[in-house]
């Protein structure tokens, strides 16, 4: 069997004695075991496959076809099969989806347990208790024990806490092990949020299991991961493209992945899957996102399988839930909720929550998304495709030709509005495009051009061009949707619903919703922009396309009011939260004002083990000559240490410049240069490639300021180009700005400082570890507020000294031993 597989990809059997390599024997068996198990898989989901291949330039293909042939089904038995949905067995023999687990007991049936003692919490962290003996390498930490009791403190007194733990306290395991530990005596729910997706897989596959072997004595944990409706399967809209006609190569494919899939998750988390850009683009057609979910009407909600709704029962169930922030914030502020209400909240990396809330409680639109949903919807045509049609064509065959005359006008209707629709959408986001390139609203385009839209803005003959144009787009999206509202009437009128018709209602119903959402939007942004509310325009003239934005003016109020105000304890975490010393301007900005904080400091001896060098002599960053001088002083350092190091830069547009300027210099020495964005836009793969190579330096901007983890000696220095302040003209930053008396002081500094402790925290990663930050900006020994940052930093050695002797003075540090002292410390 094997050899016509062979002749099918062209591979010729290796000779015996040839000199194939092992590896390429191995690989041959692997592929051989893989046909052999390709063989087994049901006729059903072979059919798709083979059906969705047709459509690509697919290596596999043909082995496929020959699957296929190899099952001799007849013409009939292929068009039943290929009709259906290979999901159907799954269903039948108890998807995985349907377990449940045992009910999370009432918080108010069981008796407040007494306060976590500090004395416990410290024996449960102890070098020789269980979880010590669980992690090889433990190292009792006095931060993360005096972090626990604080947590421990919190939970069963109540009220809200901010605690900032330095670098290597182990957070994870400091709020967790407390948690747990209330939480299953107390019976009550913890909301544990993090920043990324990859930390809460972090948590719950490395730090939970430690948690739970600590818990000895105590009743079985019960805990989950949630993650956001776009991250789980909507098993409806995965059918409905299952059959689809209009489908992408990357459509094609993504289908062929689920279909092998499907039935061996237990999640339907998109994680599992590892998906091209393309792939990863095409999942929005299949993701449970709000406006496509409609539980009344789903079949699959109705009979137990929607991975949706089996994480939510899940969480429901859980002593410990594992969010993200992405999730925690949109569902603050959604009308369909995810997650369950927290008796306990705990939030890490804390110092992201401003943003993050900025982001989910705000909205972008675009003229492709418009149009692609529009697409979705009603594409008109001889027949017309999309959600509309297909239902007046169901409603048509199923009614008999009685109906079919009251089916014109609408039809007709429909799509003409559609049409014009689609024409005025096109027009409105030409007209913003061109505000854009006026040169009297922007100083400067390019690729990220921002514009707030202001009084002034408003005011203009190109706004009120804009008005017109969306007066119109309104008027045909009320027609569209009237359209949307009549089918659906004709629908719900149908006697014995099918479950074809829900499927249809569910898709008509989530269009109805989404399209109401963007009117309401547009509206208020085109005619009745909202006190609270900043809007802005982003994109450039290189692609000629604009996107509308809106954001809260500020987000302090909506978390105390709408996160904060229902959970018994609040405790937020971070590396970066105190400035100077002080927790006051995080507290306002989270709306945070009477909570207690704590700075924990970290286990590693910075003064040892980090030295911040400051080139006194450098031009100020705004001052011609700073450039030529910085790109000289990183060739400097880069080269005394072969690669190793690390320059954060604060805009795109000076990275790009430093790059080019400096890669064949490298190149001559030997080191290879990696840039962001140039030389690979995958934050992960250029991070693997830094850490692999031996003489390597990478430059990176704001994702690379926070969040990379490298150990050793293949990070042994970070460079900053400039103190990372905001760029004034950024829309929300500005607005923002506007409210303080001394933006300069109250607000711009405070966020610079957080930002460089982030940026000065990706050096020390271990107690082994040693390295030097090099800051190319004097203006943090020569300005008033140079002292705000430096007493923000963790008590490291500093000197000053001319750019010249940067290399010199890195490479001398780090070959020094251990034991040398400390530098002199600057005067602050």
């Amino acid at each position: 069997m094997c050899s016509s597989w062979r002749r099918c990809l062209c591979q010729p059997a290796p000779a015996a004695g040839s000199s194939a390599s092992a590896v390429s024997r191995r690989a041959l068996m692997l592929f051989e075991l893989l046909v052999v198990l390709l063989d087994r898989v049901d006729t059903q989901t072979l059919l798709h496959v083979t059906r969705l291949a047709a459509g690509l330039d697919w290596p596999l293909r043909a082995l496929f076809n020959q699957l296929q042939q190899r099952r001799a089904l007849s013409p009939l038995e292929t068009g039943a099969l290929a009709a259906g949905t290979p999901i159907g067995g799954w269903i039948a023999n108890g998807a995985p989806a349907r377990r449940r687990h045992a009910e999370r007991a009432d918080p108010d049936a069981a008796s407040r347990p007494p306060p976590l003692e500090p004395a416990e919490v410290a024996r449960r962290l102890a070098p020789d208790a269980d979880i010590a003996r669980a992690l090889t390498g433990y190292e009792a930490r006095h931060e993360q024990v005096r972090m626990a009791q604080l947590v421990a403190g919190a939970l069963s007194g109540g009220g809200q806490l901010l605690l900032e733990a330095g670098t290597g306290t182990g957070k994870g395991l400091a709020y967790l092990l407390p948690a747990a530990l209330y939480a299953v005596r107390a019976r009550r729910r913890v909301v544990v949020s993090t920043a990324t997706t990859n930390l809460q897989d972090q948590l719950f596959e490395h730090d939970l299991p430690l948690v739970q072997s600590g818990l000895d004595g105590e009743q079985p944990l019960r805990a989950t991961v949630l993650k956001g409706r776009g991250n789980y399967l909507c098993l409806r809209r995965w059918q409905t493209l299952l059959h689809a006609g209009d489908l992408s190569a990357a459509d094609r494919m993504l289908l062929i992945k689920t279909l092998f899939w499907l039935p061996r998750t237990t999640t339907g988390d998109r994680a599992e899957l590892r998906l091209s850009a393309g792939e990863d683009e095409a999942w929005q057609r299949l993701s449970a996102v709000a406006e496509a979910c409609t539980p009344l009407r789903c079949t699959y909600h109705r009979i137990g399988v929607c991975f949706l709704a089996r994480a939510r029962r899940a969480a429901e169930e859980s002593h410990v839930v594992i969010a993200n922030h992405a999730l925690l914030l949109s569902d603050m502020a959604s009308r369909s909720r995810v997650l369950p209400d927290a008796d306990v909240l705990i939030v890490d990396e804390a110092h992201h929550l401003e943003d993050e809330a900025t982001h989910q409680l705000g909205w972008r639109l675009g003229e492709r998304e418009l149009l692609s949903r529009l697409e979705r919807l009603w594409t008109p045509g001889v027949h017309g495709s999309g959600a509309l049609p297909e239902a007046l064509g169901f409603i048509g065959s199923a009614s008999g030709p009685s109906l079919t005359p009251a089916l014109g006008p609408t039809l007709e209707h429909g799509e003409r509005a559609a049409l014009q629709m689609g024409a005025a959408i096109r027009r409105f986001f030409e007209r913003l495009a061109r505000l854009l390139e006026d040169p009297e609203l922007l100083a400067s385009g390019g690729d990220d051009a921002a514009l707030r839209i202001s009084a002034a803005v408003r005011a203009g003959s190109g706004w009120q061009e804009l008005e017109h144009v969306w007066a119109e787009a309104a008027e045909q999206l009320h027609e569209v949707e009237r359209a949307i509202v009549e089918v659906m009437t004709e629908l719900e009128a149908m006697p014995g619903l099918s479950e074809a018709a829900r499927d249809l209602l569910a898709e008509l119903g989530g269009h109805q919703d989404y399209w109401r959402d963007v009117r309401g939007r547009l509206h208020a942004c085109v005619h009745q922009p909202g006190q609270g509310t900043v809007y802005w325009l982003s994109g450039g003239s290189r692609f000629r396309a604009a996107w509308l934005n809106a954001a809260p003016l500020e987000v302090a109020s909506l978390l105390r009011e709408r996160l904060f105000a229902t959970p018994e304890a609040s405790i937020l975490v971070s590396a970066t939260l105190a400035i100077g010393g002080s927790f006051d301007y995080v507290k306002r900005r989270l709306g945070l004002d009477d909570a207690c904080a704590h700075a924990l400091g970290s286990p590693f001896d910075y003064a040892r083990a980090a030295l911040l060098y400051v080139p006194n002599d450098l031009p100020d960053p705004t001052q011609p000559g700073y450039q030529s001088r910085m790109e000289r002083t990183v060739v400097d350092v880069v080269t005394r240490l072969q690669g190793r190091t690390l320059v954060l830069f604060t805009s795109r547009a000076q990275l790009r410049t430093t790059y080019h300027a400096l890669r064949e210099p490298l190149a001559a020495q030997g080191i290879k240069l990696l840039g962001q964005g140039i030389d690979e836009t995958s934050r992960t793969r250029l991070l693997d490639s830094f850490r692999r190579g031996s003489r390597v330096a990478l430059f990176g901007t704001n994702a690379f300021w926070e969040g990379i983890d490298v150990v050793g000696e293949a990070l042994s220095c970070v460079m900053l180009t400039r103190l990372p302040f905001a760029v004034p003209t950024d829309p929300v930053y500005a607005a923002r700005a506007e409210q303080f008396e001394d933006p300069f002081a109250e607000y711009a500094v405070p966020q610079a400082v957080l930002r460089l402790k982030q940026g000065f925290g990706r050096l020390i990663r271990s107690r082994t570890d040693r390295g030097a930050v090099v800051v190319l900006d004097r203006r943090i020994v020569t300005r008033f507020y140079g002292q705000v940052f430096l007493r923000s930093l963790p008590g490291c050695s500093v000197k000053q000294g001319p750019a010249s002797r940067a290399g010199v003075e890195v490479a001398d540090w780090l070959t020094t031993s251990n034991a040398r002292p400390a530098a002199a410390q600057l005067a602050l």
